[in-house]
């Protein structure tokens, strides 16, 4: 009998673990993306972000940053809007989620600060003392 109650406590352990959670960022009609979510994913709370950012990074459409789109946007421009989860959920999925957006948004905001300079750097270049080389060292 006693073999039985841990068998079906493991059981319902990992049950309740495997349960997915569907999570929504942006509106819901109109999302950046969608994810599914364990409570293993999130069971420790530094772990869950590295692994919500993966998930994320997997299925997020970002907008593209090139030389001659770098300048349309603010630095850190992205709203996501909203975060929706399908049921709910304790504060670690949130923690989760929210963190890891917000290394999104940092990784994001360097790229685009990167091609800034660098614009400003082929700019320089282009606009800078035309001599001939050869006479300088």
């Amino acid at each position: 009998s006693s073999d039985l109650k841990a068998w079906s406590v493991a059981a319902a352990a990992r049950a309740t673990s495997a349960a997915m959670v569907r999570v929504i960022v942006g509106k819901p009609e109109d999302p950046w993306c969608e994810i599914d979510l364990t409570e293993e994913d999130v069971e420790d709370w530094k772990k869950g972000v590295d692994i919500t950012e993966e998930k994320l990074k997997e299925v997020i459409q970002l907008p593209p940053i090139t030389l001659e789109n770098c300048h349309e946007r603010e630095d850190g421009d992205l709203q996501w809007d909203e975060i929706t989860f399908e049921e709910e959920v304790n504060g670690k999925y949130w923690h989760a989620v929210i963190m890891a957006l917000h290394r999104i948004r940092e990784d994001f905001v360097k790229k685009q600060r990167k091609m800034k300079h660098l614009d400003w750097y082929m700019t320089m270049k282009k606009t800078s003392d035309k001599r001939n080389a050869k006479y300088y060292v």
